[in-house]
């Protein structure tokens, strides 16, 4: 049982806040006393978020960071450690996709390794940079690792999108066993996004040029027999709401939608019937 997160003292560092759910992730922690670190690969959209919350009578510090950096990581770190001898909340939120979607055989080499740079290793910059500080202080703290509903539906041509998320996902879930086996007070929430409207599907601006494919011929994925009728468009404002609630009781997941539950139910179904072990023989 860890125990309670105390809001009003926080000191936040929120990755991908320049729009969309960081900058609503970010409002939400100012607005109930937190110090946030608000950060984006684009400075000028930093800046507008730490201005709005600053204007609305937060406290917020804006700071360009490309999460790919693992050197521009720990300074940040070291920054937020040397100020405030600790660090509350981790919100590893930057993340991109692509447009339009494509099959995994139609999917360039750089393709996967742009997407698996910034939404797993920029994840996993932010855990290493962090997490060994954050357990020598002792205190009650929370990391927030964005996912995504690929990772737990099945989505045609956004293989690489749902690669990158699953990744995100076992390492979390993973760490947040290993806290709990150590004893740390520290909870790992995984947020899994649906259909939220934000410029994530506009990502690829941040891409080299000749890499990006409005450039290349890149052929588009025709779904054929699928859709997903769970995944209404959300505003993004609501997500920074869910997320706090979601600290609050320790969740280990929080989602912006209803679960995709017949497929994970089918999943489950097929795990149970792929078991060909030492009784399943005997039985034939």
């Amino acid at each position: 049982m860890l125990t309670a997160f105390n809001f009003g003292e926080a000191i936040v560092m929120v990755t991908g806040a320049g729009g969309g759910m960081g900058r609503s992730i970010a409002e939400s922690f100012a607005a109930r006393g937190g110090t946030v670190y608000v950060t984006d690969i684009e400075e000028s959209a930093a800046q507008e978020t730490a201005q709005l919350i600053n204007v609305a009578g937060g406290h917020a510090i804006a700071r360009q960071l490309d999460v790919t950096d693992a050197n521009a990581m720990d300074a940040l770190a070291n920054d937020i450690f040397e100020a405030h001898g600790r660090i509350d909340a981790l919100i590893n939120n930057a993340g991109v996709t692509m447009r339009p979607f494509r099959a995994i055989w139609d999917a360039s080499a750089q393709d996967f390794e742009w997407m698996m740079r910034i939404n797993y290793f920029g994840v996993i910059n932010g855990l290493r940079s962090f997490i060994p500080r954050m357990r020598e202080q002792g205190s009650r703290a929370h990391i927030v690792n964005t996912s995504s509903f690929a990772a737990i539906d099945t989505i045609p041509g956004h293989g690489m999108y749902t690669a990158s998320k699953a990744a995100v996902d076992g390492i979390s879930n993973v760490l947040r066993a290993e806290f709990e086996d150590q004893g740390d007070d520290i909870g790992v929430t995984i947020l899994y996004p649906g259909q939220v409207t934000t410029r994530i599907g506009t990502s690829e601006r941040l891409r080299d040029a000749a890499e990006r494919s409005d450039v290349r011929e890149v052929k588009a994925y025709e779904m054929k027999n699928l859709s997903n009728p769970h995944n209404e468009p959300l505003a993004p404002e609501f997500v920074g709401d869910m997320v706090i609630t979601a600290i609050e009781r320790n969740a280990p997941f929080v989602l912006t939608h209803p679960a995709p539950t017949d497929n994970l139910k089918a999943r489950v179904e097929k795990l149970n019937s792929g078991y060909f072990g030492l009784h399943s023989q005997a039985s034939h």
